[in-house]
């Protein structure tokens, strides 16, 4: 099971966050990156640069959520 630390929840607007997550396992850790849209959307970026490219461009993440506890449920799960 890992371990999720917030490492950072920027406010873009009140209801939208960009967080910033590193998820431990006893061997491997990583960063990375949640947007919520005002609760009712998340979606997930392995890469900063995947977090980028949907706000420059508009290409949207392979990985998103209608719900907190799917995306907690995921994140426990990544390795």
């Amino acid at each position: 099971m890992n371990k999720t630390i917030s490492v950072s929840t920027e406010y873009l607007f009140p209801s939208r966050t960009i967080e910033i997550l590193e998820i431990q396992s006893f061997k491997e850790s990583k960063q990375v990156y949640v947007y919520n849209y005002e609760g009712n959307h998340f979606r997930y970026f392995d890469s900063l640069i995947g977090l980028l490219q949907f706000f420059e461009l508009g290409i949207e993440p392979k990985i998103a959520f209608e719900t907190e506890n799917e995306l907690d449920e995921f994140l426990t799960n990544q390795f």
